[in-house]
């Protein structure tokens, strides 16, 4: 009979990558203090579906919500930093057998979006980074684990800084007991320039 096994002592891993989500946060922050003038940052929020793939699927999870929030700095203007937290939920109507009630994969994540396309005023973007999740249920959360992600979108202006930011994108990690966790999410975001 397999088991699902809950872990929540941090790993060396875990210790490594809040290690260095701090020092980039710390070399952002004194870069921005240099290049006042050539930066512009901005916020975005963002709620979505999660569509489960592989493993995730296999084990009876469906559909379920998505929150985010990022910051954004654009070092040119067709390249930005992200750095955000996500939280993906899913559903389990029939059940999700080993895996536990409640299903959701939560952690951060960071990385570059490139801006390829600007049609008028709508910006289309690609963008993919890594992510430092934990998939958790009712009973615990396994360790962080490290991960990627990937997505596409557009930015369309609604107002002065304001921007609505549909967008399609794609996370996986390990579950921290072998498999995997695999999702595709589909959303729809606010972005600020906040300058």
């Amino acid at each position: 009979m397999n088991t699902y096994v809950m872990k929540s002592q941090p790993t060396n891993v875990s210790r490594l990558w809040l290690s260095a989500m701090v020092l980039v946060i710390a070399g952002l922050w004194l870069f921005a203090g240099e290049a006042h003038a050539q930066m512009g940052l901005a916020a975005e929020g963002r709620v979505g579906a999660t569509l489960p793939q592989g493993d995730l699927s296999d084990a009876g999870a469906e559909a379920g919500l998505s929150f985010g929030a990022e910051l954004q700095a654009s070092f040119r203007p067709n390249l930005t930093a992200y750095l955000g937290l996500h939280r993906h939920s899913f559903n389990c109507d029939n059940g999700c057998g080993a895996l536990g009630g409640n299903p959701r994969s939560t952690g951060l994540g960071a990385g570059v979006k490139y801006i390829f396309h600007s049609p008028g005023d709508v910006l289309a973007w690609g963008r993919g980074g890594i992510v430092a999740n934990t998939l958790g249920t009712d009973a615990g959360s396994g360790d962080r684990e490290i991960g990627f992600e990937l997505g596409v979108g557009a930015d369309m202006p609604v107002a002065d800084r304001l921007y609505l930011v549909p967008n399609i994108g794609f996370i996986s990690h390990d579950d921290g007991s072998g498999s995997d966790a695999r999702f595709f999410t589909l959303g729809l975001g606010a972005h600020y320039h906040l300058r």
